[in-house]
């Protein structure tokens, strides 16, 4: 009997990309090519509940059999999904916390700056909020660099896409944090989170295409790939200081910018 497949109201089809973070909840790889998987094989049972999203050779698993069944079944695929969802929500809790605070170690970035870096800013007296938080920023990236450093030091790939991932995820958590100095409709009146999200898969796709033109280019793309967004990210926030505050005249940007990037001044 052929299945009549009901289409997928937009509304839900991003509601599940968002809750996803646009990304393959098998794989968890990247800007790769999305299809929204059914998960009982009914297509007209569009719920939340009964979707996923797979990138095309995972979702490819749950149609071949091998052994005693389908590569991807139907427990696995739930099962994948449902963890998937609670790291993508634990992460933008943690991403959206570190956009203030930073744990390195034991301690926040506040503790750190407060007890180990002696702060050669010139404008700490400066009470706007704004202008506060945008001079914490060079610290929290500093902090952030550390902590990965180890990790991109292993030349393990695997272990060197998840700390770009995770570095990643930190700086949109000061995106979405820069952006409640705008008004909504700067942002297509969507939530912040969910507009840097769209953004930022939408780079991931950019350069995963420009990587792999002749097809899939082997798990090295994954590193280039997250290095490439992780760059870009930290040019976004670089254009919302300079918008925000670079007219200010009590505000260095040519100095920040140098701490930003790890310049000496």
């Amino acid at each position: 009997m052929v299945k009549i497949r009901t289409s997928i109201p937009s509304d839900l089809a991003a509601e599940v990309l968002f809750a996803s973070e646009t990304t393959c909840c098998v794989c968890g790889e990247r800007g790769k090519t999305l299809q929204i998987h059914h998960i009982d094989e009914n297509p007209n049972n569009n719920t939340f509940e009964n979707l996923s999203v797979l990138c095309l050779e995972c979702h490819n698993k749950t149609q071949i059999k091998g052994g005693f069944g389908r590569i991807l079944n139907t427990p696995l695929v739930i099962k994948y999904r449902d963890e998937w969802l609670k790291r993508v929500k634990l992460r933008r809790n943690l991403a959206d916390e570190a956009a203030v605070k930073i744990q390195v170690g034991k301690e926040t970035l506040s503790e750190q700056v407060e007890t180990v870096i002696e702060m050669p800013i010139k404008h700490t007296e400066l009470k706007e909020p704004l202008l506060k938080y945008i001079n914490s920023l060079p610290y929290f990236i500093a902090a952030l660099l550390r902590q990965a450093q180890p990790k991109w030091d292993t030349g393990v790939t695997a272990t060197m896409v998840q700390v770009n991932y995770d570095c990643i995820d930190s700086l949109k958590g000061i995106l979405v944090a820069l952006a409640s100095y705008y008004s909504q409709k700067q942002f297509d009146n969507q939530n912040p989170q969910e507009y840097f999200s769209d953004v930022i898969a939408s780079r991931f796709q950019w350069h995963r295409a420009i990587l792999e033109p002749y097809g899939p280019g082997g798990t090295i793309v994954n590193v280039i790939c997250s290095g490439s967004v992780l760059e870009d990210t930290e040019h976004m926030i670089e254009d919302m200081v300079r918008a925000l505050a670079g007219h200010d005249n009590e505000f260095n940007w040519e100095n920040w910018l140098k701490r930003w990037r790890g310049e000496k001044i």
